[in-house]
């Protein structure tokens, strides 16, 4: 009799102890992840300080007017963005094909609301690019302007964000052997429109996925063609990339 009541107090010793240091185990909160903090795309109001770096790939179908074929040629993009007080946003986007590069700033003003966010800004790009092969000696410079608006929404751990902007060169030099054949100043270019879808991949990294349609006259990534063809044209964009910080 003595040893059962003996090993029921063990027993039940043993258990309150395995009961104890459960409790006393701190349990880490679930990390829950908001699609709207860290997306690059969207619209939202950033920390000031806070900074996003995304990279990607662009691959444009030209128009049969510009080349002999159905040409696809991936631009490399890195873009970088840094929170600013009140809603502010300053940012920075490099776009290269080796013979046609650009370098585009802009700041912009989010605005966040219960559906749907916005953003409003304005970009700067410097054009440059350099056709030395076949024979050629062709270079290139210009300015272009690049008023926007952005519109988005999420829906889960998935944000759309629509883009439009206009665009206008201030200035444009091209130069044949070193000889001048095009000074341009301030035109209307035309303008662009854009969808791009932000999803989450793993822990805290998005994926954007995109598709553009610049309706320009000048189109920098086949500036060479630009002297021939006095009218706009369609050049359909996709767009992949993600985000690394």
């Amino acid at each position: 009799m003595n040893l059962r009541f003996t090993l029921l107090l063990f027993a039940v010793f043993i258990t309150f102890n395995l009961v104890a240091q459960t409790d006393s185990i701190p349990v880490r909160p679930r990390r829950v992840f908001n699609i709207e903090k860290n997306s690059f795309m969207l619209p939202h109001v950033w920390k000031s300080g806070e900074l996003k770096a995304a990279v990607g790939l662009s691959s444009t179908k030209f128009p049969l007017d510009y080349v002999e074929s159905a040409l696809r040629i991936p631009l490399i993009d890195l873009y970088a963005t840094i929170g600013l007080p009140k809603g502010f946003d300053a940012s920075v986007n490099v776009s290269s094909i080796y013979m046609a590069n650009q370098v585009r700033t802009g700041v912009h003003w989010n605005k966040q609301g219960k559906v749907f966010s916005a953003k409003v800004g304005y970009d700067v790009g410097f054009i440059f690019g350099a056709l030395t092969q076949y024979g050629f000696d062709n270079r290139t410079s210009a300015w272009s302007h690049y008023p926007n608006l952005s519109i988005g929404f999420k829906v889960k751990d998935i944000a759309i964000t629509v883009k439009s902007e206009l665009n206008a060169i201030t200035y444009i030099n091209t130069t044949a052997g070193g000889i001048k054949v095009t000074e341009l100043k301030d035109f209307f270019n035309g303008g662009a429109l854009g969808v791009y879808v932000e999803q989450r991949l793993w822990a805290n990294h998005v994926m954007i996925v995109g598709c553009r349609d610049n309706y320009v006259k000048y189109y920098y990534p086949v500036w060479p063609a630009f002297t021939a063809f006095n009218r706009k044209y369609h050049n359909i964009e996709f767009f992949l990339g993600l985000i690394i910080k």
